[in-house]
This record gives C-alpha cells, structure tokens and sequence, in this order.
C-alpha cells in the first residue's frame, strides 16, 4: 500500500485558505483592514458572517480530523484491516458532518446573495439625491425595512458553478422598479395639475426618506458585495443603474414630448380662438347690417325672417363666446401643464445630471470591486485546483481502498475456507490424537506394571545376592577353618589337599555363580534403567506432543474468532449502509 504523505503537509491547502494566519484575505476580511471590511462588521448584527466563520471553522476542525483519520498507518497488514474497519463509520459520519456544514455555508451564501437581489435593485433608482454624501454622513440609525427571507433552493452552487439563476429576477425587479416608478411619475404629474404645493411637499420628504435609505441601502451594499466575491453582483449592479438612467432619460423623453404636444395644443387653442373672435366679430357686422336692414324693411315676413336669422345668429354667437371662455380656460390649464411639466423636466434633467455623477463615481467603484473581487477569485480559482487535486487524490485512495476491501474480502473467504479445513482437520487430528494418548495411556500402564516386575525381580535378585554373599562368607569362613585345620593336621595333607582343591572349587564355582549372579543384576539394573528411560522420554514425547497439539488448537480457535469477529465487523457496515 502506498504510503501517505507526512502529517506536517497533509492540509497545507486548507491551512493557507482557510487559516486567518495564513491567508492575508481572510486574515484582512476578519480584522478589517479596509473600510469596506470595516462597514461588514455592521452586518454581524444579524449573525450570518458569525455563523459563515464558525463554520468555516468547524469544516477545518473535521477536515483535520479526517486527514488525520486517513493518514494512520499500521505495520501488518492484519492492523491495516482492523484499523479500516474501526476508523470507516468514523470517517463515514465525519464526512456526513462536513457535507451538511458545506451545506448549511451555502445556504447563508445564498441567504446573503438573495438579500442582497432583493434590498440593493429596490431603492437604487433613488440614490442620486444623496449617494455622494455617503462617506462623510454618519451612518443612518434608523433600522432597515423588513427583509424576506429567500424561497428554499439548492445549496449555494450556483456561485462555484458560475450560475446565472439570479438574473431573471433581478430583471423582473428592475421592470417592476421601473413601471413604479412611472406609474409614480404619472401620478405626480395627474397631482400636480391640481395641488402643486402638497406635491411638494410630500416629494420634498420623499426625497429626504429616499436619500436616506439610499444610505442605508449602500451601506448594505458595500458591506455585502465585497464577501461575496463574485463578478456577477457588480455586473449587475453596473447594468441596474445603466437601466435606470436609460429609464429616467425615457421619462425625461416623454415630459418632453408631452410639453410638445402641450404647446402644439396651446396653439391650435389660439388659432381657434382667434378665428372665432374673428368670426364674432362678422357676426355682430351682420347682426348690426341686419338690424339696420329691419328698420328699413317695410313687409312684415322680411322682418320676421330676418329676426329669425338675428336670433340663429346670437344664439350661435352665444355658443362661440361660451366655447371661447372654455378655451381660455383650456389655455389656462394647459399652461400650468406645461409649466408643471417644464418643472417636472428641469428637475429629471438634474436627476439625471445627479445619476450621470453618481453612475461615474459607481463605475469607479466598480472598478475597485472588480479588482478585489479578482484577487478573491483568483485565490477562489488556486484553492478549487487545490481542492480538486486533493478529490483527485481521495478519488484515487478510495479506489485503492475499494480494491483493497475487494481484496480483504476475498482474503476473508480464503481464511473462511483455511478455517474450514483446519476446523476439519483439527476434528480428525484430535480423534487421531486421542486414538494415540488411549494407545499411550496403555502402553505407559503396561510399562509401569513392567516396571513394577522388575522392581519385584530385582528385589527377589537382591535377596539372592545377599544369601550367596552369606554362602560365600560361610564358605569363606570353611576355607579359613579347612586351612587352619591342615595347618594343625599336617598328617593329612593329601586328603587335606583333596578336600582344599575341592573347596577351592567349591569356592570358585561360588564366585563365579555370585560373580554371574551380580552381573545379572547389573544387567538387570542396566535394563531397568534403560526402560525406565525410555517410558519417560515417550512419556515426555507424548506429553509434549499434546502439548503441541492443544497449542495448535488454541492458535486455530483465535485465528477462527479474529476471523469471524472481522467478518462480522465487515458485514455490519455493509447492513447499516444498506
């Protein structure tokens, strides 16, 4: 098995991104070097970046202890196994804990970006009226309008993956910012035909809750964006002010148009007044003409006729004088429009003025953001190579970890099957063993009865011995009296001689039988020994042999209960993942 690397280079990865001693980003995003890491101090009050730290903190506490679980070693193959079947559930679980903490610092990421969707794009169009003056103000105590917490979705990928699921609804709210706005707009222009001054008013404290919460909002911006480290916020930050400008130069666009067409209304009024003054004017010539032509007319139906026609005519004159009055009215009206209107548009031309600076201080901005936002992802982009090597390296361990439990496993059935045949050769050796320790037993209990006839031989043998060794002293103890006697009998000496050499005979054949009779029991004692030797030394044998034998069988019974205890242990993981 290949082995790991030492344990001082197993997470410099993790250590040199995620430590605050060792990654000056982190280390600056978490002490605050800067003025925008100091304003995201102002967001720890809801407790998002506390959270986001401590589980980044405890994702590092469990990746330590899964290296460290991982990189333990053993000498022997049979401790490597042990080791992985009793670390396995650890590592499992601990890695259960770090994809739920993955998890959950996803969800506070998608949390913060769908707050920062929903709050930045809703009171932007405003901004204009006091954006500049962020710096130097201090910050707003007023608490920030209730936000909505965002709809449930995946786990923060979209960052990682380079998603683009926001937009949609950034655009939907811009269109909805938009049409707002101009619906406010028409309302303001529909008010100010009537209450110029109320309108005033309420847009005068409009403007001042706006700018205020322009402030805010920014502040929350600044705090928001730069943790993020993401291109899209500022992309879309960037094209949410471009949409607004393009949208107050529409309105500015239509107010023109509609003074236009104001003034276009204005004159045509005129021109219709004029010509019904001028036609007022005929009429009463011909009213006066007729009236002079009554008094000189002498028939009666000329006279009525022509009163008649009088008559039409004033009525008609009537008619022209109300439509006239109406329409100085209409004029009237109409230039308060077109002031109202000429106000409306001086005061978008210097909103627009105002976005146009604020849009310029917001590219440069941008740009600032862009660049941090670049080292961060430039740190994001070396930390997923490193982190994609190290899945590489873990793909490539567990699959060397797969191999090695396939190989475990069939090593297991093997020493499944040795232990089957040993089970069955032990049966066969104990009935032989026995069979041989019954054949021992008696062959020892005839070699002790064995013995025991000997004992009894050598001690009638003993007995022997002692009475010719009393014989021979008796016969001794003759030839002492037999020579005394021929030393005082010297008249017999042939006879004397005779019975000497017969006694000399008597005497040797004495010695020798007693000589014989001690060599036998030499022997005997010799053979005793010999026997006596032998049965315990094949008692020893034998002894030992059991001996062997029970340790045999003891080694086999503990191999055969490690063997099954690993098997168990194997089986039980396989039941609890199933």
């Amino acid at each position: 098995m290949k082995r790991l690397e030492p344990k001082k280079s197993h997470s410099w990865w993790w250590d040199s991104h995620v430590s605050t001693k060792n990654s000056k980003w982190l280390q600056e995003n978490l002490q605050g070097k800067s003025l925008l890491w100091n304003m995201c101090f102002l967001f720890v009050a809801n407790g998002m970046l506390n959270r986001m730290i401590l589980l980044v903190s405890d994702m590092d506490v469990n990746v330590k202890r899964m290296l460290k679980l991982i990189e333990e070693d053993a000498d022997s193959f049979a401790k490597k196994a042990e080791l992985y079947f009793k670390k396995r559930p650890e590592l499992v679980s601990l890695v259960e804990e770090f994809y739920r903490m993955y998890r959950a610092l996803a969800e506070q990421y998608d949390h913060v970006m769908g707050e920062l969707k929903k709050n930045v794009p809703s009171d932007l169009h405003s901004q204009g009226s006091g954006v500049s003056d962020v710096g130097s103000e201090p910050h707003s105590t007023r608490p920030s309008p209730a936000r909505t917490k965002s709809g449930p979705r995946a786990a923060g990928f979209d960052f990682f993956l380079g998603s683009n699921g926001s937009g949609s609804d950034l655009n939907s709210k811009e269109g909805d910012e938009s049409s707002t706005l101009d619906s406010e707009s028409d309302d303001s222009s529909v008010n100010n035909y009537g209450t110029s001054n109320g309108e005033e008013a309420g847009s005068h404290r409009r403007v001042v809750e706006l700018e205020a919460e322009v402030k805010e909002k920014l502040l929350g911006l600044q705090t928001e964006e730069i943790p993020v480290g993401s291109k899209q916020c500022s992309h879309e930050c960037s094209g949410f002010n471009l949409a607004k400008l393009a949208a107050y130069e529409d309105e500015l666009r239509v107010a023109k148009e509609n003074m236009e067409a104001s003034k276009e209304e204005i004159t045509r009024l005129k021109a219709e007044l004029q010509k019904y003054e001028s036609s007022m004017v005929l009429e009463q010539d011909q009213a006066t003409k007729l009236q002079e032509n009554i008094g000189s007319s002498d028939g009666e139906m000329g006279l009525e006729h022509k009163t008649q026609r009088l008559t039409s005519k004033n009525s008609f004159t009537q008619n022209l004088c109300d439509q006239l009055k109406s329409a100085q009215k209409d004029v009237a009206v109409w230039k308060n429009k077109v002031e109202r209107e000429k106000r409306d548009a001086a005061r978008l031309q210097d909103r627009v003025m105002r976005y146009k600076t604020n849009l310029s201080e917001r590219d440069r901005e941008i740009r600032g953001l862009r660049e941090t936002i670049g080292n961060a992802n430039k740190a994001l982009a070396e930390e997923n190579e490193h982190l994609q090597a190290e899945m590489a390296r873990i793909a490539k361990e567990r699959a060397y970890l797969e191999d090695s439990l396939k190989e475990i496993d069939l090593r297991c059935q093997l020493l499944e099957e040795d232990v089957r045949r040993v089970k069955l050769a032990k049966d066969e050796s104990e009935a032989v063993f026995g069979a041989q320790i019954e054949q021992l037993k008696a062959e020892i209990t005839e070699r002790d009865d064995c013995i025991e006839e000997l004992d009894r031989n050598l001690e009638k043998w003993k007995v022997k011995h002692e009475v010719l060794a009393a014989a021979r002293d008796e016969l001794n103890a003759k030839i002492a009296a037999l020579g005394a006697e021929i030393s005082s009998r010297d008249d017999h000496p042939h006879q004397l001689h005779q019975q000497h050499v017969q006694l000399i005979v008597s005497a040797e054949e004495a010695r020798k039988s007693a000589e014989e009779l001690r060599l036998r029991v030499v022997e005997l004692e010799i053979d005793v020994k010999r026997k006596q030797e032998s049965i315990i030394e094949g008692a020893e044998e034998k002894r030992e042999a059991i001996r062997q034998l029970c340790f045999s069988i003891e080694h086999y019974r503990s191999g055969y209960h490690q063997l099954q205890q690993a098997v168990f242990g194997q089986q039980q993981p396989a039941v609890k993942a199933r």
